[in-house]
């Protein structure tokens, strides 16, 4: 055995020793994927293949750096650079800056960044106050190899936005022809043209590969696809590895169709799984299981846990967002003085405007954080017109005003409405004023999904502007959350969107927003919204909080259908009407304690040569749509971090007993199912729970249970 694949499980092992000519691994959450990738790159050296006749592809240059530092420290090389590691953009521009010509471009490409793209819009007074990053919209047509005509051609006849984008798109591409420039959306689609153009060059390009190996291969595009292809037509053995049910950015054209559609594709492929989780304790890992389950186009999979370790799982309703963000951070406090590391914490949710007022209490308390994803909020459309009109109730002379709204239709129609609403009395009433005004700035016609989310973001930002005694204050404060963003800390509470998070890990993870309408997004599909709260709990590899508010923007909310899937049969918590909804989060398990490798899982029969079943399959075993879905019901013990203990003491509570008390009190239905968990009498745990101050009194806690 090579010495690298000594380190390899047995699943690991199979999948980065085959030989075949195209394979697909299908790596779930925690299972050592890049590790496999490692051993593969190892193995194929081992087996005489010259290193730079190997390359591997992956989607950032974070991704990138981390593949070739782990790859030349397993290959003992002393210079990663020379490994053939590659983004798809960076290999793209690698070969376009080889022979510019062949695409049109000058000698010296011209790379634009977003901050030159949006000077093109400025110069020219066109402002994008529709939903999403205009570039992002542009970057995700490219993505699909269409260009502003073809784009435009594509657009129903109806679709308002659409077509104004495609005014946007014209403009861009006409500015970057006249300028001789590129985007990073410009470059895989540039190399396919100019292979298909000059077929000796596409050979020599896919000729300099023997192996390709693909990273996150669920994520990939169109152009990335047609890229892959170009070098399987050329010979190259392809590797791939990636997991369908992580597939969350459809939005930048990633099409998770190439992934299940493999086997079809590539008749001759095979395909491995691996199938332990090496992260998270085994009831997150069962939690996610049960609702990844719920999805249709997917393949089936059966993952296990790897450690046997002791972790936490709570899931709480509160009245309010505001109540949520109070007892997560309380959460996160006790966390802290229990001697976890800031950057061992983070707070995941769907929208950037839900972390918002996150940032404002752990700045209350001078907790470090690091925001990731939705970037600094108060720069978006729907904060500068809040700001705007915030500046125009105090002084409508103040040129800040203007600045902040903008001379186009929306803000001149915010100013006509702001005219007509009566003079703030106080700060906090002027606050109330520009919510509602700005709050109704989005057009009916919009979809609910963007009406939810402008919603959401205005209800955030008049929140944290009323904690505030004025406008100097607020200023203040935004200034400092600004500077905050930009000294980012590795060691410091992570605030995040689930799609930044993808790929990280952490010891506690707070999932917050689990509504109806958030956490599943209003309007969009449902299968796509489940693997997003699929990533974010198996980002957890300790302890787990999920969280959801009664109401939020103002209108009622209901708990996200992802909080009962991920909980099983089991009870989801306390909800929202309970006497003690508003209660502290009951985590706080010890978490310094080393995981606990489980024992091996039984090799089954033939399961090297077992390709996991297909979502065909899964459907024609589920049968019709519409009909009834599986019974995904487990045994209770794996609801549970830990399994009952029939003989534990009635009356001696151990440290291990309260984190089964914390544990069950969060997941189960009734009392008598905590007394089974912790092996206690009733009114042993009823005490038990009020010195634990997880109610506040044994009557509080009966009421729960009615």
């Amino acid at each position: 055995m090579t010495p690298g694949m000594s380190d390899l499980d047995p699943s690991q092992r199979r999948a980065a020793s085959a030989d075949h000519p195209i394979q697909l691994v299908l790596a779930g959450p925690g299972s050592g994927k890049t590790s496999t990738l490692v051993g593969r790159f190892r193995h194929l050296r081992d087996a005489g293949t010259d290193p730079n006749r190997i390359m591997a592809l992956t989607f950032t240059k974070k991704a990138a750096e981390e593949m070739r530092v782990r790859i030349a420290r397993d290959l003992d090389l002393d210079n990663p650079a020379e490994l053939r590691v590659y983004t798809f953009h960076s290999l793209a521009l690698r070969c376009l800056q080889r022979k510019p010509h062949l695409a049109g471009l000058p000698e010296r490409i011209d790379v634009w960044g977003a901050h030159q793209g949006r000077a093109v819009f400025g110069a020219r007074r066109m402002y994008w106050n529709d939903e999403g990053d205009i570039l992002d919209i542009i970057a995700g047509a490219k993505e699909q190899l269409l260009d502003a005509q073809s784009y435009r051609r594509a657009l129903a006849r109806d679709d308002e936005a659409g077509h104004r984008a495609a005014e946007f798109f014209a403009v861009y591409e006409d500015a970057l022809r006249e300028a001789g420039a590129i985007d990073f959306a410009d470059m895989v689609p540039l190399l396919l043209r100019a292979m298909g153009d000059n077929p000796a060059y596409g050979r020599a390009v896919a000729g300099a590969v023997d192996h390709l190996l693909v990273d996150e291969y669920q994520d990939i595009n169109l152009g990335q696809h047609r890229l892959i292809e170009h070098f399987r037509g050329g010979g190259v053995h392809l590797w791939a590895v990636g997991d369908d049910d992580q597939t969350l950015f459809t939005f930048r054209a990633a099409d998770i169709r190439y992934t299940l559609d493999f086997k079809r594709r590539h008749g001759d492929a095979v395909l491995h799984l691996l199938d332990r989780n090496y992260r998270s304790t085994p009831a997150i890992v069962a939690g996610a299981k049960r609702l990844i389950a719920k999805n249709r186009d997917r393949f089936t999979k059966d993952y296990g846990p790897a450690l046997d370790a002791e972790g936490s799982v709570a899931i709480r309703g509160y009245s309010t967002p505001d109540a949520e963000v109070r007892q997560v951070v309380r959460a996160i406090q006790t966390l802290l003085q229990g001697g976890m590391p800031y950057g061992e914490i983070a707070v995941l949710y769907r929208a950037g405007s839900t972390g918002l007022a996150f940032q404002g209490a752990l700045e209350a308390l001078h907790i470090p954080f690091d925001v990731r994803g939705a970037g600094d909020l108060w720069q978006s459309a729907a904060a500068k017109l809040f700001l705007g009109a915030l500046f125009y109730l105090i002084d409508a002379d103040d040129r800040r005003a203007i600045e902040k709204m903008g001379t186009g239709k929306r803000g001149e129609s915010v100013r006509r409405r702001l005219d007509k609403v009566p003079p703030a009395r106080s700060f906090a009433d002027a606050c109330r004023h520009a919510r509602r005004v700005v709050g109704d700035a989005l057009p009916k016609k919009s979809a609910e999904r963007e009406q939810r989310d402008w919603t959401n973001l205005c209800d955030a930002l008049a929140s944290l502007a009323a904690d505030c005694d004025g406008l100097d204050t607020l200023m203040e404060r935004i200034a400092e959350q600004s500077r905050a963003l930009r000294r980012p800390s590795e060691d410091a509470v992570v605030l995040s969107t689930v799609h930044s998070a993808k790929g990280l890990e952490w010891e506690a993870v707070f999932v917050v927003g689990l509504e109806e309408g958030v956490m599943p997004v209003a309007g969009a599909e449902i299968e796509e919204e489940r693997r997003v709260a699929y990533v974010a709990v198996t980002r957890a590899k300790r302890i787990l909080g999920l969280s959801y508010s009664a109401e939020r923007g103002g209108a009622k909310s209901k708990r996200s259908r992802f909080v009962a899937e991920f909980a099983g049969d089991a009870h989801v918590g306390t909800d929202p009407e309970h006497p003690d909804a508003d209660a502290l989060m009951p985590l706080g398990l010890p978490w310094q304690k080393e995981p606990r490798p489980m024992a091996p899982r039984p090799e089954r029969a033939a399961a090297a040569e077992t390709v996991p079943a297909g979502p065909a399959a899964s459907r024609a075993r589920d049968g019709a749509k519409g009909s009834a879905k599986r019974d995904y019901a487990v045994d209770p013990a794996d609801v549970a971090p830990y399994a009952p203990d029939p003989d534990a003491a009635a009356a001696q509570w151990t440290a291990r007993d309260d984190a089964k008390l914390q544990a069950s009190f969060a997941m189960a239905g009734d009392l008598d199912e905590i007394c089974a968990a912790t092996g206690k009498a009733p009114e042993a745990v009823l005490t038990r729970l009020v010195r634990l101050k997880l109610v506040a009194s044994k009557a509080a806690a009966r009421g729960l249970w009615g």
